[in-house]
């Protein structure tokens, strides 16, 4: 527009003067005519070429924004997939915890899940980090890590499901799996610090991109406001795809936080799960700091609650009865940072308790020991169940002495009233059968007595078919101490093996009554009246000999229980009674 005007100017000013010189020439007309047009052309091409080269520059920044924006997404995506991988190996590995501890079969679900979280987010980890060896190499080794880590895994379930726990702890005991969740764990923070850089890098290169183009643009509608125009729509076009991805990727965070809300939540309901194994357990969990101090403890232990134990050292809250030896093993752990075990007795206001306390060393993230972990097992009741062993075994020594003597006496009486080895081995065979009988009900019981009626009924041996024809058993329950139950046992054998000789069990049409019962002596003192009564057998003599039977049912069974046998020799058949101090009854289980 200025050249215009300034030839315009020319052409008045020669009009003006054309009285005073010559008029111009027409040549001179057409070379500026030819000038303006140069310029005009020259204008509109240096204007196009300024709008080509801003449009190609846009474009080229654009796309470069593309790839830019495409790579903030593998990178937040990568990082996304590394999150989940250690959340798959986390829960895995509270999965499986939670089955070791409780062995219960529905804590294997989550742990298949994680598995196939682990595996389909290791894929996707895979395509989005870039293709850079370092990169491609903690990927490697985080697969490596997390395969090694769910075998060591599948092997304590397997152990743990075909009944073999204490492998199954001792394995897991190892720290192998602890130390591989803190290689993978170290591995996937730098696999997300790496996302992290490229995302800030891109961001960066994205700013820078965007700031070209806005110099791009700006020089664009200096030059040529046509093509600023056209450059302004591509800008806003490529501003509102801007937006959609922004907006895409706002979506993306915002599923993001959720899905981390929901492992927040499922880890809280499996901590919830693991305190109620362990208290299920009856295990206590407890963590010290170096100067064993308390700093976390899954539950309350001697009347103090968990916040009352957590920030006082172990004398304050109890003691041991071999502390100094408790402290030196806690103290090893601590320095050396090899795990122990031991078992301990703890006294608080009285009351002894063992403990099988299992002590590891706690680490933090650079392997530096900073404390101990102590799981603590009350095994009060096996230990009390071993002295009781160790008394019982001292009590059936004992006894087996006694057992011994008994058994010579019935062998020497048995030889001096037989008539010949066939007699002497059927009629002792016998009378140990019927001992034997006395002690495995005895030993069913744990040795505290034995049932009356039970104890009948295991002496009648193969006469018991006949109970419900010729044996007829009427009692209230009653218990009968160890000692009584040995005689009476014999006396009723004897009874017995009588009765199918000479008595009512010899005949089909015999019949054996045996009834008991509690009544007050004449001292007021509670008796045992037992009694065997036959009849319908044969007719009953007396016999013209005192053989061991006869001595076992009327003399050493009354001096056994201190009572007093009565023996009616009836025609109509044999009578017998004892009578003994209800001292030598048991209390019913």
């Amino acid at each position: 527009m200025s050249h215009a005007e300034s030839g315009d100017d020319d052409v008045v000013l020669v009009g003006s003067i054309s009285d005073q010189a010559a008029p111009v020439s027409g040549e001179r007309l057409a070379v500026r005519a030819v000038r303006r047009q140069r310029r005009a052309v020259w204008a509109v091409v240096v204007g196009f070429g300024l709008l080509a080269i801003a449009c190609a520059m846009t474009a080229i920044l654009a796309w470069q924004n593309v790839r830019a924006t495409d790579a903030v997404l593998d990178a937040r995506q990568a990082r996304r997939a590394g999150t989940v991988v250690l959340l798959a190996m986390t829960s895995a590995e509270s999965s499986q915890r939670g089955f070791l501890i409780t062995r219960d079969p529905e804590y294997l679900t989550p742990y298949d899940q994680a598995r196939t979280d682990f595996r389909t987010w290791m894929a996707e980890l895979r395509a989005r980090i870039p293709k850079i060896p370092a990169r491609q190499a903690l990927a490697d080794e985080v697969e490596r890590i997390g395969t090694a880590k769910f075998q060591e895994m599948d092997r304590t379930i397997t152990l743990t499901k075909s009944g073999q726990f204490t492998d199954a702890l001792d394995q897991v005991r190892t720290g192998l799996g602890h130390t591989q969740m803190e290689e993978l764990r170290r591995d996937v923070y730098s696999l997300t610090a790496g996302a992290n850089d490229d995302v800030a890098q891109t961001t960066a290169t994205q700013t820078r991109l965007s700031t070209m183009s806005l110099v791009a643009i700006v020089a664009a509608l200096i030059c040529v406001g046509a093509v600023a125009s056209l450059l302004l729509r591509d800008t806003r076009r490529r501003i509102q795809e801007l937006h959609v991805r922004e907006a895409s990727l706002t979506e993306l965070a915002d599923t993001l936080e959720q899905q981390v809300a929901l492992r927040t939540r499922a880890l809280a309901e499996v901590n919830q799960r693991f305190d109620a194994a362990l208290r299920a357990s009856g295990v206590t969990v407890m963590t010290q700091d170096r100067d064993l101090t308390f700093t976390w403890i899954s539950q309350g232990e001697f009347g103090l609650s968990a916040p009352e134990i957590i920030g006082k050292q172990q004398p304050e809250v109890f003691r041991t009865l071999e502390q100094g030896a408790e402290l030196q093993l806690k103290r090893g752990v601590i320095e050396t940072g090899e795990a122990a075990r031991a078992d301990i007795r703890v006294v608080r206001e009285g009351v002894e308790t063992w403990f099988d306390l299992s002590v590891h060393p706690l680490t933090d993230e650079t392997s530096a020991t900073i404390g101990i972990i102590t799981g603590a097992i009350d095994i009060t009741r096996y230990k009390e169940q071993e002295a009781r062993i160790r008394l019982l075994m001292r009590e059936m020594t004992h006894r087996s002495k006694n057992l011994l003597s008994v058994i010579q006496a019935i062998m020497r009486q048995t030889a001096a009233n037989s008539t010949s080895i066939e007699d002497f081995e059927t009629r002792f065979s016998a009378r140990l059968h019927s001992l034997a009988g006395s002690h495995d009900l005895l030993v069913r019981e744990d040795w505290r007595g034995a049932s009356l009626r039970e104890l009948v009924r295991s002496q009648l041996g193969h006469y018991i078919d006949l109970a419900g024809s010729q044996f007829e058993l009427d009692g209230e329950p009653l218990n009968i101490q160890p000692d009584a139950a040995q005689h009476i046992g014999m006396a009723m054998h004897e009874l017995a093996t009588n009765a199918a000789k000479f008595g009512a069990l010899s005949v089909p049409s015999g019949k054996v009554r045996i009834s008991w019962y509690q009544a007050p002596g004449p001292d007021d003192v509670p008796h045992c009246h037992l009694s065997w009564e036959e009849s319908g057998g044969p007719p009953v003599e007396r016999p013209s000999r005192r053989g061991f039977g006869r001595v076992v049912a009327e003399r050493t069974v009354a001096r056994a229980v201190q009572g007093e046998v009565t023996v009616d020799y009836a025609p109509t058949g044999l009578r017998w009674a004892l009578v003994f101090p209800a001292a030598f009854l048991s209390a019913s289980r």
